[in-house]
This record gives structure tokens, sequence and C-alpha cells, in this order.
């Protein structure tokens, strides 16, 4: 059996009628398959035996559609090869970006093949299924992205690589941050945005002992500029350092 990424308007009309489906209108099926953002095709000595596509915004969001396969051919694995092919085509196209979501409604009786393939099937929160396809060269195994806001002074030296500690009340927000995460700062001014992968976290009582245990540079510091731990204080009062607790957070920039 062999896979490709195409199918012509003749063998999905033929599939389509093999299977019992209406039959549509050849101008209708070119246009359908020429805005497909993935198709894959199921061949077995040049006879088109089954297909599957995925139709989205070519952004963020797809969702599965025509997964057909001939009569003869059901039960042999054809259609888990297809919906295979057309995850390894989406893992590739959001390794450039960042996530994708594919979403469907199957029919009952399928939805255990779907669970197979690793697609979500959650009654509770929705009707379909559903599978998020993250950028393998971004995250990590089970980490989380996080949104900070920055002022232009600190956005720039994280992002020129001097500032590598952002200092932080250590609260409910930060305390679910973990190592590997990444978190996502935004320059207040110009709304830039910066991706940091979070290398290490550093807990203290409050500031005053955070800052002894670091350079002031690596704080955000520029040279002639005295490291004052009171300079936090127009951030976070005495009585929440008390509470909290304050949170170093050790990042790299990712992009």
């Amino acid at each position: 059996m062999e896979i490709v990424g195409n199918i012509s308007v003749n063998d999905y009309q033929k599939l389509h009628i093999a299977v019992g489906w209406k039959m549509i209108d050849d101008k209708q099926i070119e246009i359908a398959l020429k805005h497909s953002m993935f198709i894959s095709c199921a061949k077995q000595d040049d006879q088109v035996i089954g297909m599957a596509r995925i139709v989205g915004d070519f952004g963020r969001h797809g969702v599965l559609t025509d997964v057909i396969v001939l009569p003869q051919f059901q039960k042999m694995g054809v259609g888990r090869k297809l919906i295979e092919d057309l995850m390894r085509q989406v893992q590739d196209f959001v390794n450039k970006r960042d996530e994708f979501l594919v979403e469907f409604t199957p029919t009952p009786e399928n939805i255990g093949f779907y669970q197979k393939c690793g697609f979500k099937n959650e009654p509770s929160k929705m009707y379909g299924m559903y599978k998020w396809f993250k950028n393998q060269n971004i995250y990590q195994e089970g980490c989380k992205k996080h949104f900070m806001n920055l002022n232009d002074s600190p956005f720039k030296m994280i992002k020129s690589g001097q500032k590598k500690i952002e200092m932080r009340l250590f609260d409910e927000k930060r305390q679910k941050i973990k190592v590997g995460d990444i978190i996502i700062f935004q320059n207040k001014v110009t709304e830039e945005r910066l991706w940091c992968r979070v290398k290490g976290l550093h807990r203290f009582d409050n500031f005053t002992s955070l800052y002894k245990a670091f350079d002031k540079d690596v704080l955000g510091y520029k040279k002639g500029e005295s490291a004052d731990p009171s300079d936090m204080g127009q951030y976070y009062s005495k009585e929440e350092q008390k509470k909290y607790g304050v949170l170093g957070i050790e990042i790299e920039v990712m992009k």
C-alpha cells in the first residue's frame, strides 16, 4: 500500500459513491480539494482505496473530514495509516509554528478507533473529538505556557541576554510555573513578545535574600546602578512578600 498527499476529483467521487455517500458536483470537489490543508490518499496497485483530509484556517484550527476506505479494504489498517499520515503532516506543519488543534465529530461506533489514534473524547466538555499538536522544538513533555507583562527596560535586557532572573511574588499564579515551562513576556510599550524557557526556580522569603544570591546584572540592573531590594516595593508590598515569599525565575531566551 502506498500513501500519497493528493487525490484526483474523479477518485474522490468514486470513493464517495462506493461507501454510499451522495454524488457531488465535480466543481465543488475541485474547490474543496484545492482548499484542503492536508490530504492523505491510500493506493493499492495504482487503485485509490481510501482517503482522509483536514480543512482549516492554515493558522490554528483544522477539521478532520472525508475519512473514507473502500468497503473491501476496511478493517485492514488502511484508515489507521491514513490518520497516521495526516498526523505526521500536521506535526511537520506545527514544528514551524506553535500549536494546532484538529477537531471533528465521529460517528459513535468510530470513537474507539480515533481514541487509539490519539484523539481525545471528553463528552462533558464537547460533543466531538480533538487533538492538540504542539511544536516539538519548543514544547518539552508536560510543559506549559505562561504570559507576563514587562516594562520596556527589563524586556530589552532579557532580549539582549543580560537579564537572566525575572523577579516575581511567589503567588498563586507563579506557583504554577515549573522548570521547563515557557514564559511569553510582552513589552508593555511596544507589545513585542519574547519566548523564554524556565531554566530554574529560586524561592526566597523576601527580595533582600534574593538580591544577595545573584549579581545585579542578571537581575536587570545596568552598570553604575545600585541594586536595592526596596526597588521591588513599588510592585509588591512587604505584606505580600511575607504572605507568599518571592521567586527568582531563571530564564533563557528561545525566540
